[in-house]
């Protein structure tokens, strides 16, 4: 099953496209940067300026009863309030599936509480090749929302869930595109405003989108394509902040080529 297409995109098959602005107005210029994105960095808004920072890595792990029971390399963390912070991995089951996992610390990672299942859905048989998850809690309300790809009963795809409960329960994963190919993918929130910036699970070079949902990420109401057809993309990042978005990815020509981190950023309308 695929689902690409936006409110835009429908209008346009309709003749009505002038009608439905775009959900972003975009700034004149990108930024180019010669600096590669690290694996865990994330895009960050210093000022009104969007930069590259290091993702935050926990002085401890969370913790794990079980042998096994942590993918390697599929941690990741971030930061809330004070000294409140949040991982998420994936955990193989037995089948060869896996469970998503997150875990709260209240002492800034040296002490975690027993993990929480967020998203138990998994269908697939890739036990624990598949690429780590992406975790962001929002600093306005607390709110702890996740992104991931994984194989769901209806099918493939990029799956969202959040928590409004301080990571004690998350709520039911609703879709934000599905597609066959495992793609790379970041969130970033501001209230209700919940922006996803994600490699096409559709396409065959991959090209970096946005949704953009105005309802906490209960749903996504919008998407748009971001960086050019015409290029090769990957490694995309995405930070708001009020009205303000900026995306960022790693792009390189579809023949090859030296590769150029690209960052756009605009107004969200």
């Amino acid at each position: 099953m695929r689902i690409q297409g936006s409110l835009v995109a429908l209008a346009a098959l309709l003749g009505l496209g002038a009608c439905v602005p775009e959900p972003v107005r975009w700034d004149a210029e990108d930024r180019r940067m010669n600096a590669v994105a690290a694996p865990n960095a994330r895009l960050a808004f210093q000022g009104n300026v969007p930069v590259l920072v290091a993702g935050w890595v926990p002085p401890m792990p969370p913790l794990v009863t079980q042998p096994g029971a942590v993918c390697e390399g599929s941690v990741v963390a971030a930061r809330a309030h004070g000294d409140t912070v949040y991982a998420a991995w994936w955990s193989p089951k037995a089948d060869s599936s896996a469970r998503l996992l997150v875990a709260r610390s209240d002492d800034g990672g040296y002490n975690w509480l027993a993990p929480v299942p967020a998203d138990t859905t998994d269908r697939s048989h890739a036990g624990c090749r598949r690429d780590p998850p992406y975790v962001n809690v929002d600093s306005a309300n607390g709110y702890v929302h996740v992104v991931y790809f994984l194989l769901a009963k209806e099918g493939p795809g990029l799956f969202f869930t959040h928590s409004m409960e301080h990571g004690a329960l998350f709520h039911e994963p609703v879709p934000v595109v599905y597609g066959e190919r495992r793609s790379a993918v970041a969130v970033a929130s501001a209230g209700d405003t919940v922006v996803v910036a994600y490699t096409d699970p559709n396409a065959s070079e991959p090209q970096v989108w946005l949704a953009l949902s105005q309802t906490t990420g209960h749903i996504f109401e919008q998407r748009v394509a971001v960086s050019p057809s015409e290029a090769v993309a990957a490694q995309p990042l995405v930070a708001v902040r009020g009205r303000r978005v900026a995306v960022s990815w790693f792009e390189t020509p579809r023949g090859g080529g030296r590769g150029v981190t690209i960052v756009r950023t605009g107004t969200l309308r």
